[in-house]
């Protein structure tokens, strides 16, 4: 049977680098970031559902959603990101689902900052979460995605604090010292969960 793994936690904590070891240490990894832009790409049923809720100034000339002016809407309203995510996480649960299916890896890890709120959660056996200070998130989503201080922080208000991270885990890696450290807790996690 597979094992499969949820790995969330707030932007700029260090997912990516959790994830990264995982796939190193021989996960089939699904970045629910790519499936989610693959939902919304020209001609889905998930965008024009977002153009219709959103009106025309999210979508661009040639059809393809316009991902800054959508961003600035959601990133700024909770209300607006419920109603994107209400549209998407259907579509992004229903592509993973499907890909988690083809995997031929015996332990499958999904990668997921809105595990869940989405309900991607209820696919996993064991979920893993990455926190790190607020001050070293917002330093690196500024340098990661060329964003101003306060599109960073308009990011990181828009998302749940640790807590809600951390008491819904199983596993909690603190990802505020060397990438040693961290690579050492990502592996003895993946290691317990995935080896037993």
């Amino acid at each position: 049977m597979k094992k499969i793994i949820g790995l969330t936690g707030p932007s700029g904590a260090g997912k990516s680098t959790v994830s990264n070891a995982f796939y190193t240490l021989g996960a089939h990894v699904i970045d629910a970031d790519r499936v989610a832009r693959f939902v919304v790409e020209k001609g889905k049923p998930a965008l024009f559902e977002i153009e219709t809720t959103f009106g025309e100034q999210v979508i661009l000339p040639g059809g393809e959603l316009n991902r800054p002016a959508l961003a600035e809407i959601v990133f700024r309203s909770p209300e607006a990101l419920h109603k994107l995510n209400l549209i998407t996480h259907k579509y992004i649960i229903e592509e993973i689902q499907k890909e988690i299916e083809d995997a031929q890896e015996p332990c499958v890890v999904i990668d997921a900052a809105v595990l869940f709120e989405s309900g991607l959660n209820e696919l996993c056996h064991s979920v893993v979460c990455v926190t790190a200070e607020r001050g070293l998130r917002l330093k690196r989503i500024m340098a990661r995605d060329g964003l101003t201080i306060r599109q960073a922080q308009d990011r990181i208000n828009a998302q749940n604090g640790d807590d809600f991270y951390v008491s819904r885990s199983d596993f909690h890696i603190e990802n505020n010292g060397s990438s040693d450290a961290l690579l050492a807790q990502a592996e003895h996690i993946f290691k317990g969960v995935c080896c037993e």
